[in-house]
């Protein structure tokens, strides 16, 4: 299996000339032509649910949504909606109830910006699902990963987790200068040497409390559930912004 950890950064991205709209492009050309993925099961750090249930959207159809304030009008003539594949949300929901699991099925959810800005540079067309994550552990997040392979058996299903690994827009709005953090390298080396056990204990870390990863990287241990993966490519690096850095990376 593969699966896709992908930062989509800030929605002004939509409009500047930055290398990472090219990097999301050749990633999805890449995939496509080596796996030819029917669905995208995607987890934005922007789609969380705080009762404890992860939710799983039924309806036909995902629209977009527009999920941010305060930008240049600009930014609001961008959107991109996706096929549901239904068949497979429904089946997920059943097979994490069967293991155990609180997902349960919804329809007041579609595509927020953490999820629809890299799917229409990376996988337009393809069919969708969207899950929510929640404020829970690693461990329950590679657990949902488990089930979503479980539920995807004999069909071809991508997954894709975004958001960044250093969050601090406290940076971002007094104009710190761009720089790596320590969580950022040391996050990068676990992925290089694929100590993904370690990973999977970075919350309890100090550099973690500085970082202040978005979504705490629930959708990046949800792939790593999914996959189980012998290694990972980190496939690019970035720090645009002061405070929020950006990170894509595939497992296998």
């Amino acid at each position: 299996m593969i699966g896709l950890f992908v930062s989509h950064g800030s929605p002004t991205i939509l409009v500047e000339d930055i290398p990472w709209k090219k990097l999301m492009k050749e990633i999805g050309e890449r995939v496509r032509r080596e796996v030819n993925p029917e669905t995208v099961v995607v987890l934005s750090p922007h789609f969380i649910s705080w009762n404890g249930k992860h939710l799983v959207e039924v309806q036909e159809r995902l629209e977009c949504i527009q999920d941010y304030y305060g930008f240049p009008d600009e930014l609001y003539k961008f959107c991109y909606s996706a096929e549901n594949d239904v068949e497979l949300a429904k089946r997920i929901a059943s097979v994490g109830r069967e293991e155990g699991m609180e997902l349960e099925e919804d329809q007041s959810w579609g595509l927020d910006h953490g999820a629809w800005i890299p799917l229409s540079y990376m996988f337009p067309g393809l069919r969708v699902v969207t899950i929510s994550i929640t404020d829970g552990t690693p461990e329950e997040h590679y657990k949902l990963g488990e089930v979503i392979a479980k539920a995807s058996a004999g069909k071809r299903v991508l997954i894709l987790g975004t958001g960044s690994p250093t969050h601090r827009l406290d940076g971002l709005y007094l104009g710190v200068k761009p720089r790596p953090s320590k969580f950022d390298q040391v996050l990068m080396e676990l992925l290089k040497q694929g100590k993904f056990d370690e990973i999977m204990e970075l919350p309890k870390s100090r550099i973690w409390v500085e970082a202040q990863p978005e979504g705490l990287l629930n959708p990046l241990y949800t792939v790593l559930g999914f996959v189980k993966p012998r290694r990972a490519e980190i496939l690019g690096y970035d720090v645009p912004w002061g405070g929020v850095s950006m990170l894509a990376t595939r497992f296998e």
